[in-house]
């Protein structure tokens, strides 16, 4: 593998989260510990029960992952659509997770196509083997919806992949059920492979009625790799358990391959943890607990944009826990960059800059984007609104 891009992301975050005050630069649910695992739990006993380690042999080596999480993570899925234990690898996180299927499943030359803005990691690992990746552009003055004309202009003779973040990170859109199939019937004219991170999945928040949209792995199409983990909907960051999910059996078998090529197996203490954290007893409490931050914080972030709708505007998310803000003055993006560096001065107020953070190369077209988390609890995002309310106001009244 060649040079890595900078991933800035993390490293902006990292950098400056000792100086904040609010942070409203993440995108995971608030962290858990065991005691909250179990005073959420519908039967308390039998979870603190199931995360009592004492007797559990500290083996590894298993080609897959514990049967028991994997027949966990298979119920997020619809087992009508095929999807069973067998079709799930665990991983080490989300990240692992990709890093593994990329590893599995690319060489060196291969063309990519990614979805843009995205998660940094996913066209960031293809251009380290190297491989050449266009972006397939969400349109930010159309609810950062794809269009799959532009998709079928993108694909050449050797394009080998194309790469997906449903729900998105970091504009909280989704793809849904319509576009979904236009997408899989390209990947099916042209044999290709559709892998797609869908860590933010079930985080939906669609007024619309749609408040679970099926996984990509639940279409017929078998040419599908998707991955997610515990970190971001279910509040367990630490809790290194990822997985990989295809019902394509050449594909799956480069994939345990792969695995056993890098990590083989998980640790069995975080796969416990997630086991009883997906089970009946715990996950709907859980799930319920933190769509309920989202819906009271987006209520909050939409009340504050309408507010400040001469410096801000958005797409409401749908989906995910991050929203994508542009900043403006007088018709013209703000340096977002700067923006950021001077609110974590002033306010201690610390968000994530599109241009840096989701951009290529420094390239203008983000320029003025927030990203904004709104999946923290809502007395911290209170807090953190304050803060940037006062910071817009001082700006109102000294804009040079």
């Amino acid at each position: 593998m060649g040079k890595l891009p900078q991933f800035e992301l993390p490293k902006y975050i990292d950098d400056n989260a000792g100086k904040a005050k609010h942070i409203l630069a993440g995108s995971a649910t608030p962290s858990l510990s065991i005691e909250d695992l179990i005073s959420l739990s519908s039967d308390p006993d039998a979870t603190e029960k199931a995360l009592n380690f004492r007797s559990l042999k500290l083996g590894g080596d298993l080609r897959q992952g514990t049967p028991a999480v994997r027949n966990a993570i298979a119920s997020l899925y619809d087992k009508d659509t095929g999807v069973s234990p067998e079709h799930i690898i665990t991983a080490i996180g989300t990240t692992g997770a990709n890093l593994t299927v990329f590893q599995a499943l690319l060489s060196v030359g291969d063309h990519v196509i990614c979805a843009y803005p995205t998660y940094g990691q996913l066209p960031g690992l293809p251009k380290g083997f190297p491989c050449e990746v266009s972006r397939w552009e969400l349109d930010a003055n159309n609810g950062w919806r794809l269009d799959v004309e532009e998709l079928r202009k993108l694909i050449r003779q050797d394009t080998k992949m194309l790469v997906l973040n449903n729900p998105n990170n970091p504009t909280g859109s989704h793809i849904d059920v319509d576009m979904q199939s236009q997408i899989l019937e390209v990947a099916r004219e042209h044999n290709l492979i559709v892998v797609v991170d869908e860590i933010f999945r079930p985080l939906f928040h669609a007024a619309d009625g749609e408040k679970m949209v099926p996984s990509f792995v639940e279409r017929e199409y078998t040419r599908v790799v998707v991955t997610g983990s515990m970190s971001k909907s279910w509040g367990l960051s630490g809790v290194r358990v990822g997985w990989i999910v295809c019902r394509d059996e050449t594909l799956f078998e480069l994939l345990v391959n792969a695995r056993q090529y890098t990590y083989q197996s998980a640790s069995v203490i975080d796969e416990v943890i997630a086991t009883e954290v997906l089970s009946d007893r715990v996950r709907p409490a859980l799930l319920k607990r933190h769509l309920g931050y989202a819906q009271k914080n987006l209520e909050l972030l939409e009340a504050f944009v309408k507010k400040n709708s001469d410096i801000l505007s958005w797409t409401k998310p749908t989906a995910a826990a991050t929203a994508f803000i542009r900043l403006s003055s007088n018709g013209k993006p703000m340096d977002d960059v700067d923006f950021c560096r001077a609110i974590l001065q002033e306010q201690g107020l610390l968000f994530s800059p599109g241009s840096l953070c989701f951009g290529e190369e420094r390239q203008t077209d983000l320029k003025g984007f927030l990203r904004v988390h709104f999946t923290l609890q809502p007395e911290a995002m209170i807090k953190a609104l304050e803060a940037w309310d006062r910071y817009l106001a001082k700006r109102r009244e000294s804009p040079n």
